[in-house]
């Protein structure tokens, strides 16, 4: 069987993600520390030089229900350990579960699925744990770089995998592009691979499945928040569902 790390490292090479980068060892990383320094956190629902960011449009478009588990919304109040919702645009990893009210969901860690913590994810990047840190804190913004990996979870038992990841399309000189026209280029080399709009997580999503070609069956769900692209790739193995992958994953409730 292949091992996590080169499934995880073909998954950021396919989402655009730093190319040829390190992966993941088989071993998940200790906890590391890290103590944030003084800063203001970057406002959520930022917009560059005040100018708005375009909108998806999906009215000339069928929305269909993605075939996901729903599972039950996450209410921070009934949480045995509440997060900190006021987080940066980045999100949040916080007593083993991954926070993001910035597009509204949470990922939850349990004993089968995982999530990398910072030096987890710093293996997987090629970044340093203090530059995973910094982009998590807000002392880097998302806005200034090109691509992030947002959060890792991968199932223990199998090497399935969920990658959250931004990217800043006005960094590539496409300010405009919108998050079904992003899933169309990672499409365009596959045959009868067509991008639907979805209703997932309580929101209109673009999304592709995209067959095995030796690392898993990956299917995409993609969405502009501003002026970032929001992408989660599911990457699946074995006998792995993406019903069963997605039970896991839970529209945050923040007010």
């Amino acid at each position: 069987m292949q091992s996590r790390r080169n499934r995880i490292a073909a998954v950021l090479i396919m989402t655009g993600l730093l190319l040829g980068l390190p992966a993941c060892t088989e071993k998940e990383p200790e906890e590391g520390k890290y103590v944030s320094p003084n800063f203001n956190t970057e406002v959520v629902n930022r917009t560059e030089e005040g100018v708005p960011a375009p909108k998806e449009t999906t009215e000339e478009r069928e929305v269909v229900d993605s075939p996901l588990s729903k599972g039950d919304p996450v209410n921070i109040a009934d949480l045995e350990n509440v997060p900190n919702t006021e987080t940066t645009i980045a999100g949040s990893y916080e007593n083993g579960s991954y926070y993001n009210p910035f597009v509204g969901f949470a990922i939850q860690g349990d004993t089968v699925w995982r999530l990398y913590d910072a030096a987890g994810v710093a293996e997987a990047t090629g970044l340093s744990e203090d530059e995973v840190n910094d982009l998590w804190y807000g002392v880097v913004s998302p806005y200034s770089v090109k691509t992030m990996t947002c959060a890792i979870a991968y199932k223990s038992d199998t090497g399935s995998n969920l990658v959250v990841s931004y990217i800043n399309p006005k960094l590539y000189y496409m300010q405009n592009m919108t998050a079904r026209e992003y899933l169309e280029l990672s499409a365009r080399s596959y045959k009868d691979v067509e991008v639907q709009d979805v209703n997932y997580l309580g929101q209109t999503f673009s999304s592709i499945s995209l067959p095995d070609e030796g690392e898993g069956a990956r299917t995409q769900f993609a969405i502009r928040v501003d002026d970032l692209i929001v992408v989660l790739t599911y990457t699946l193995q074995g006998d792995d569902t993406l019903e069963d992958a997605a039970d896991h994953v839970t529209k945050l409730i923040t007010q």
